[in-house]
Protein backbone atom coordinates (compact mmCIF):
# COMPACT_ATOMS: atom_id res chain seq x y z
CA UNK A 1 0.00 0.00 0.00
CA UNK A 2 1.04 3.53 -0.71
CA UNK A 3 2.42 5.75 1.73
CA UNK A 4 0.13 7.47 4.08
CA UNK A 5 1.89 10.43 4.34
CA UNK A 6 1.73 10.39 0.30
CA UNK A 7 -0.81 11.98 -1.72
CA UNK A 8 -2.89 9.42 -3.60
CA UNK A 9 -2.32 11.31 -7.19
CA UNK A 10 -5.27 9.62 -9.56
CA UNK A 11 -7.56 11.02 -6.49
CA UNK A 12 -6.10 14.51 -7.51
CA UNK A 13 -6.98 14.20 -11.33
CA UNK A 14 -10.62 12.97 -9.94
CA UNK A 15 -10.93 16.18 -7.98
CA UNK A 16 -9.93 18.15 -10.77
CA UNK A 17 -12.52 16.67 -13.43
CA UNK A 18 -15.28 17.26 -10.55
CA UNK A 19 -13.95 20.61 -10.72
CA UNK A 20 -14.10 21.22 -14.20
CA UNK A 21 -18.04 19.87 -14.22
CA UNK A 22 -18.98 22.42 -11.39
CA UNK A 23 -17.01 25.01 -13.13
CA UNK A 24 -18.93 23.80 -16.51
CA UNK A 25 -22.27 24.71 -14.24
CA UNK A 26 -21.84 27.63 -13.11
CA UNK A 27 -20.31 28.93 -16.52
CA UNK A 28 -24.21 27.87 -17.54
CA UNK A 29 -22.99 25.27 -19.95
CA UNK A 30 -24.22 22.04 -17.96
CA UNK A 31 -26.38 21.29 -15.55
CA UNK A 32 -26.42 18.63 -12.65
CA UNK A 33 -22.88 17.89 -12.53
CA UNK A 34 -22.07 20.13 -9.69
CA UNK A 35 -24.19 18.13 -7.48
CA UNK A 36 -22.21 14.96 -8.21
CA UNK A 37 -18.74 16.93 -7.94
CA UNK A 38 -19.87 18.07 -4.66
CA UNK A 39 -20.34 14.55 -3.18
CA UNK A 40 -17.18 13.57 -4.90
CA UNK A 41 -15.46 16.53 -2.75
CA UNK A 42 -17.17 15.39 0.65
CA UNK A 43 -16.95 11.71 0.05
CA UNK A 44 -13.01 12.11 -1.38
CA UNK A 45 -12.61 14.05 2.25
CA UNK A 46 -13.43 11.82 4.28
CA UNK A 47 -11.81 9.17 2.30
CA UNK A 48 -8.32 10.85 2.12
CA UNK A 49 -8.80 11.69 5.73
CA UNK A 50 -9.30 8.10 7.13
CA UNK A 51 -6.64 6.82 5.09
CA UNK A 52 -4.14 9.68 6.58
CA UNK A 53 -5.03 10.01 9.81
CA UNK A 54 -6.60 6.01 10.79
CA UNK A 55 -2.97 5.69 12.93
CA UNK A 56 -2.41 8.94 14.26
CA UNK A 57 -3.58 10.59 17.41
CA UNK A 58 -6.45 13.10 17.13
CA UNK A 59 -8.09 15.67 19.62
CA UNK A 60 -10.03 13.51 21.56
CA UNK A 61 -12.26 16.46 22.96
CA UNK A 62 -14.56 19.46 21.27
CA UNK A 63 -12.10 22.20 21.88
CA UNK A 64 -9.18 20.77 20.41
CA UNK A 65 -11.42 19.24 17.88
CA UNK A 66 -12.21 22.71 16.88
CA UNK A 67 -8.56 23.54 16.89
CA UNK A 68 -7.92 20.63 14.76
CA UNK A 69 -10.56 22.13 12.25
CA UNK A 70 -9.20 25.30 11.98
CA UNK A 71 -6.30 24.21 10.98
CA UNK A 72 -7.41 22.54 8.39
CA UNK A 73 -9.28 25.47 7.05
CA UNK A 74 -6.92 28.37 7.29
CA UNK A 75 -5.30 27.25 4.40
CA UNK A 76 -8.11 28.45 2.44
CA UNK A 77 -9.60 31.35 4.89
CA UNK A 78 -7.28 33.68 3.58
CA UNK A 79 -8.62 33.54 0.05
CA UNK A 80 -11.90 32.99 1.13
CA UNK A 81 -12.15 36.34 2.54
CA UNK A 82 -10.10 37.69 -0.12
CA UNK A 83 -12.74 36.27 -3.15
CA UNK A 84 -15.89 37.29 -0.54
CA UNK A 85 -14.69 41.01 -0.62
CA UNK A 86 -14.27 40.79 -4.44
CA UNK A 87 -17.88 39.61 -4.96
CA UNK A 88 -19.23 42.29 -2.25
CA UNK A 89 -17.95 44.95 -4.94
CA UNK A 90 -19.46 43.49 -7.50
CA UNK A 91 -22.48 43.46 -5.48
CA UNK A 92 -22.12 46.87 -4.56
CA UNK A 93 -22.09 47.83 -8.29
CA UNK A 94 -24.97 45.75 -9.08
CA UNK A 95 -27.12 47.48 -6.59
CA UNK A 96 -25.83 50.82 -7.33
CA UNK A 97 -26.00 50.57 -10.82
CA UNK A 98 -30.21 49.19 -10.00
CA UNK A 99 -30.60 51.92 -7.98
CA UNK A 100 -31.20 49.50 -4.88
CA UNK A 101 -28.46 49.78 -2.94
CA UNK A 102 -30.54 51.37 0.43
CA UNK A 103 -32.80 48.07 -0.12
CA UNK A 104 -30.34 45.48 -0.20
CA UNK A 105 -27.36 46.65 1.99
CA UNK A 106 -29.24 44.78 5.23
CA UNK A 107 -29.30 41.24 3.28
CA UNK A 108 -25.55 41.88 2.16
CA UNK A 109 -24.59 42.64 5.96
CA UNK A 110 -25.71 39.82 7.13
CA UNK A 111 -24.18 37.55 4.52
CA UNK A 112 -20.90 39.53 4.91
CA UNK A 113 -21.10 38.09 8.59
CA UNK A 114 -22.12 34.74 7.92
CA UNK A 115 -19.49 34.27 5.54
CA UNK A 116 -16.68 35.79 7.88
CA UNK A 117 -17.57 33.32 10.84
CA UNK A 118 -18.08 30.17 7.95
CA UNK A 119 -21.90 29.93 9.51
CA UNK A 120 -23.87 30.92 6.17
CA UNK A 121 -24.44 27.02 5.88
CA UNK A 122 -26.47 26.71 9.02
CA UNK A 123 -29.19 29.44 7.54
CA UNK A 124 -32.03 27.81 6.28
CA UNK A 125 -31.99 29.42 3.28
CA UNK A 126 -31.01 28.05 0.08
CA UNK A 127 -30.98 31.70 -1.41
CA UNK A 128 -28.27 33.16 1.86
CA UNK A 129 -25.93 30.29 1.69
CA UNK A 130 -24.60 30.65 -1.77
CA UNK A 131 -24.41 34.32 -1.35
CA UNK A 132 -21.62 36.32 -2.25
CA UNK A 133 -19.07 33.87 -3.14
CA UNK A 134 -21.53 31.20 -3.46
CA UNK A 135 -19.02 28.09 -3.33
CA UNK A 136 -17.62 28.85 0.19
CA UNK A 137 -20.82 27.42 2.05
CA UNK A 138 -18.63 24.14 0.64
CA UNK A 139 -15.96 25.89 3.77
CA UNK A 140 -18.63 26.22 5.99
CA UNK A 141 -19.42 22.68 5.58
CA UNK A 142 -16.43 21.29 5.86
CA UNK A 143 -15.62 23.06 8.95
CA UNK A 144 -18.28 20.69 10.75
CA UNK A 145 -17.35 17.81 8.97
CA UNK A 146 -13.31 18.22 10.32
CA UNK A 147 -14.61 18.57 13.62
CA UNK A 148 -16.63 15.65 13.64
CA UNK A 149 -13.54 13.70 12.39
CA UNK A 150 -12.04 12.74 15.16
CA UNK A 151 -15.04 11.49 17.06
CA UNK A 152 -15.99 9.65 13.98
CA UNK A 153 -12.71 7.88 13.34
CA UNK A 154 -12.84 6.82 17.34
CA UNK A 155 -16.26 5.29 16.33
CA UNK A 156 -15.18 3.55 13.68
CA UNK A 157 -11.53 1.77 15.15
CA UNK A 158 -14.41 0.15 17.56
CA UNK A 159 -16.41 -1.46 14.71
CA UNK A 160 -15.77 -3.89 12.12
CA UNK A 161 -16.07 -3.37 8.41
CA UNK A 162 -19.70 -4.63 7.86
CA UNK A 163 -20.99 -2.58 10.84
CA UNK A 164 -19.07 0.42 8.87
CA UNK A 165 -20.64 -0.68 5.76
CA UNK A 166 -24.58 -1.19 7.32
CA UNK A 167 -23.97 1.97 9.24
CA UNK A 168 -23.40 3.89 6.08
CA UNK A 169 -26.18 2.38 4.22
CA UNK A 170 -28.91 2.94 6.78
CA UNK A 171 -27.68 6.46 6.90
CA UNK A 172 -28.27 7.18 2.85
CA UNK A 173 -31.32 5.67 3.95
CA UNK A 174 -31.91 8.23 6.86
CA UNK A 175 -31.13 11.01 3.95
CA UNK A 176 -33.78 9.79 1.90
CA UNK A 177 -36.29 9.77 5.18
CA UNK A 178 -35.38 13.08 6.34
CA UNK A 179 -35.65 14.96 3.26
CA UNK A 180 -39.44 13.26 2.62
CA UNK A 181 -41.16 15.97 5.31
CA UNK A 182 -38.80 18.66 3.37
CA UNK A 183 -40.40 17.96 0.19
CA UNK A 184 -43.91 17.49 1.34
CA UNK A 185 -43.76 20.75 3.25
CA UNK A 186 -41.73 22.76 0.61
CA UNK A 187 -41.72 21.56 -2.91
CA UNK A 188 -38.54 21.05 -5.41
CA UNK A 189 -37.94 24.79 -5.40
CA UNK A 190 -38.25 25.67 -2.03
CA UNK A 191 -35.46 27.69 -0.75
CA UNK A 192 -36.02 25.41 2.57
CA UNK A 193 -35.79 22.08 0.42
CA UNK A 194 -33.02 23.28 -0.95
CA UNK A 195 -30.79 24.27 1.79
CA UNK A 196 -31.59 21.10 3.81
CA UNK A 197 -30.67 18.45 1.15
CA UNK A 198 -27.61 20.15 -0.39
CA UNK A 199 -25.87 22.91 2.32
CA UNK A 200 -27.03 21.26 5.46
CA UNK A 201 -23.90 20.98 8.01
CA UNK A 202 -25.57 17.53 9.26
CA UNK A 203 -27.10 16.35 5.89
CA UNK A 204 -23.29 15.77 4.85
CA UNK A 205 -22.15 14.11 7.28
CA UNK A 206 -23.67 11.45 5.57
CA UNK A 207 -21.29 12.00 2.49
CA UNK A 208 -18.41 12.75 4.58
CA UNK A 209 -19.05 8.82 6.47
CA UNK A 210 -19.31 7.17 3.29
CA UNK A 211 -16.34 8.40 2.16
CA UNK A 212 -14.48 7.01 5.60
CA UNK A 213 -15.88 3.91 5.14
CA UNK A 214 -14.77 3.57 1.59
CA UNK A 215 -11.52 5.11 3.06
CA UNK A 216 -10.75 1.82 5.34
CA UNK A 217 -12.02 -0.74 2.86
CA UNK A 218 -9.42 0.77 0.80
CA UNK A 219 -6.66 0.16 3.56
CA UNK A 220 -7.70 -3.19 4.18
CA UNK A 221 -8.08 -4.26 0.73
CA UNK A 222 -5.52 -2.51 -1.64
CA UNK A 223 -2.59 -4.25 0.14
CA UNK A 224 -4.10 -7.60 -1.65
CA UNK A 225 -5.34 -6.06 -5.09
CA UNK A 226 -2.34 -7.15 -6.60
CA UNK A 227 -3.27 -8.08 -10.08
CA UNK A 228 -3.54 -5.72 -12.90
CA UNK A 229 -5.79 -7.01 -15.08
CA UNK A 230 -6.62 -3.85 -17.61
CA UNK A 231 -8.67 -5.10 -19.78
CA UNK A 232 -11.04 -6.40 -17.06
CA UNK A 233 -10.86 -2.48 -14.65
CA UNK A 234 -11.19 -0.70 -18.40
CA UNK A 235 -15.05 -2.53 -19.01
CA UNK A 236 -15.13 -2.07 -15.11
CA UNK A 237 -14.81 1.67 -15.33
CA UNK A 238 -16.83 1.90 -19.08
CA UNK A 239 -19.73 0.43 -16.99
CA UNK A 240 -19.47 2.56 -14.40
CA UNK A 241 -19.51 6.25 -16.49
CA UNK A 242 -22.37 4.33 -18.57
CA UNK A 243 -24.12 3.88 -15.26
CA UNK A 244 -23.20 7.34 -14.12
CA UNK A 245 -24.36 9.08 -17.11
CA UNK A 246 -28.04 7.17 -16.82
CA UNK A 247 -28.44 7.40 -13.01
CA UNK A 248 -27.51 11.40 -13.74
CA UNK A 249 -30.14 12.07 -15.91
CA UNK A 250 -32.39 10.16 -13.95
CA UNK A 251 -31.99 11.90 -10.84
CA UNK A 252 -32.09 15.53 -12.89
CA UNK A 253 -35.58 14.57 -13.75
CA UNK A 254 -38.14 16.89 -12.85
CA UNK A 255 -40.27 15.30 -9.98
CA UNK A 256 -43.62 16.53 -8.26
CA UNK A 257 -44.09 13.55 -6.24
CA UNK A 258 -42.96 14.42 -2.42
CA UNK A 259 -41.66 10.47 -2.67
CA UNK A 260 -39.52 11.11 -5.49
CA UNK A 261 -38.21 14.60 -4.41
CA UNK A 262 -36.71 12.24 -1.13
CA UNK A 263 -35.75 9.68 -3.32
CA UNK A 264 -33.85 11.93 -5.69
CA UNK A 265 -32.69 14.54 -3.15
CA UNK A 266 -29.16 16.44 -4.01
CA UNK A 267 -26.86 13.91 -2.09
CA UNK A 268 -27.96 10.12 -1.82
CA UNK A 269 -27.95 9.42 -5.12
CA UNK A 270 -24.68 11.46 -6.08
CA UNK A 271 -23.02 9.27 -3.19
CA UNK A 272 -24.24 6.43 -4.99
CA UNK A 273 -22.06 7.60 -7.85
CA UNK A 274 -19.34 9.13 -5.88
CA UNK A 275 -18.16 6.53 -4.04
CA UNK A 276 -17.43 3.71 -7.09
CA UNK A 277 -15.38 6.62 -8.99
CA UNK A 278 -13.06 7.53 -5.75
CA UNK A 279 -12.53 3.49 -5.52
CA UNK A 280 -11.31 3.19 -9.24
CA UNK A 281 -9.19 6.49 -9.31
CA UNK A 282 -7.45 5.39 -5.96
CA UNK A 283 -6.39 1.85 -7.78
CA UNK A 284 -5.92 3.39 -11.25
CA UNK A 285 -6.07 0.40 -13.14
CA UNK A 286 -8.66 1.04 -16.12
CA UNK A 287 -7.05 2.51 -19.61
CA UNK A 288 -9.90 5.42 -18.45
CA UNK A 289 -8.08 5.99 -15.06
CA UNK A 290 -4.64 5.95 -16.32
CA UNK A 291 -6.07 8.89 -19.30
CA UNK A 292 -7.00 11.32 -16.63
CA UNK A 293 -4.36 11.05 -14.67
CA UNK A 294 -1.73 12.89 -16.42
CA UNK A 295 0.87 15.32 -14.83
CA UNK A 296 -2.09 18.11 -16.02
CA UNK A 297 -5.36 16.61 -14.43
CA UNK A 298 -2.91 16.22 -11.31
CA UNK A 299 -1.76 19.40 -11.30
CA UNK A 300 -4.99 20.94 -11.83
CA UNK A 301 -6.43 19.18 -8.53
CA UNK A 302 -2.95 20.57 -6.65
CA UNK A 303 -4.75 23.99 -7.04
CA UNK A 304 -8.37 22.89 -7.51
CA UNK A 305 -9.33 24.22 -3.91
CA UNK A 306 -7.75 27.86 -4.68
CA UNK A 307 -9.33 27.69 -8.43
CA UNK A 308 -12.51 26.46 -6.98
CA UNK A 309 -12.85 29.65 -4.69
CA UNK A 310 -11.61 32.07 -7.38
CA UNK A 311 -13.14 30.73 -10.20
CA UNK A 312 -17.00 32.14 -8.85
CA UNK A 313 -15.73 35.07 -8.49
CA UNK A 314 -14.92 35.54 -12.23
CA UNK A 315 -17.91 33.67 -13.23
CA UNK A 316 -20.55 36.23 -11.14
CA UNK A 317 -18.20 39.24 -12.66
CA UNK A 318 -18.61 38.23 -16.09
CA UNK A 319 -22.33 37.42 -15.88
CA UNK A 320 -23.01 40.96 -13.64
CA UNK A 321 -21.33 42.44 -16.71
CA UNK A 322 -23.40 40.43 -19.32
CA UNK A 323 -26.40 41.35 -17.46
CA UNK A 324 -25.69 45.20 -16.53
CA UNK A 325 -24.89 45.31 -20.81
CA UNK A 326 -28.24 43.34 -21.65
CA UNK A 327 -25.69 40.81 -23.42
CA UNK A 328 -27.67 37.44 -24.71
CA UNK A 329 -26.00 34.13 -23.52
CA UNK A 330 -25.89 32.46 -27.34
CA UNK A 331 -24.28 29.02 -26.95
CA UNK A 332 -20.93 29.91 -29.05
CA UNK A 333 -20.57 32.69 -26.50
CA UNK A 334 -21.17 30.89 -23.33
CA UNK A 335 -18.35 28.30 -24.44
CA UNK A 336 -16.10 31.45 -25.81
CA UNK A 337 -16.33 33.18 -21.96
CA UNK A 338 -15.98 29.73 -20.30
CA UNK A 339 -12.70 29.54 -21.69
CA UNK A 340 -12.01 32.73 -20.98
CA UNK A 341 -13.27 32.64 -17.69
CA UNK A 342 -11.05 29.24 -17.11
CA UNK A 343 -7.87 30.76 -18.20
CA UNK A 344 -7.89 33.77 -15.88
CA UNK A 345 -8.83 31.58 -12.90
CA UNK A 346 -6.36 29.69 -13.47
CA UNK A 347 -3.95 32.56 -13.81
CA UNK A 348 -5.27 34.12 -10.97
CA UNK A 349 -4.70 30.74 -8.79
CA UNK A 350 -1.15 30.89 -10.08
CA UNK A 351 -0.67 34.30 -9.16
CA UNK A 352 -2.24 34.04 -5.50
CA UNK A 353 0.19 30.87 -4.51
CA UNK A 354 3.46 32.33 -5.73
CA UNK A 355 2.10 35.66 -3.35
CA UNK A 356 1.19 33.64 -1.04
CA UNK A 357 4.73 31.46 -1.22
CA UNK A 358 6.31 34.96 -1.07
CA UNK A 359 7.72 37.32 2.07
CA UNK A 360 4.57 39.19 1.32
CA UNK A 361 2.63 35.77 3.92
CA UNK A 362 6.32 34.66 5.51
Amino acid sequence: MENKTARIDSLQALRALAFIGIFLVHAKIAWGWSRLGVSIFFCMSGFLMTYIYWDRQLPGNIVDALRFSLGKIKKLYPLHIITMIAVVLIELWIYRTNGVLREAIFGLLRNIALNIFLVQSWYPDSTVNVALNGVAWYLSVALFLYIKFPFLLKWMKKRKLPVLVFTAILLIALQIILAYPFALRYGAEGVRYRWFMYCFPAYRVVDFFCGCVLGRIYMLTSEKENTDNTIVYTILEICLLAFSIWFSLWLGAVEESPVMLAIKNWSSGYIVMALPWIWVFAMKKGLLTKLISNPAMIALGNISPQAFLIHYVIVRFVNAYMGLHQIPFTTLRTWELFVLEFIVTILACVIYLRIKKSRLFS
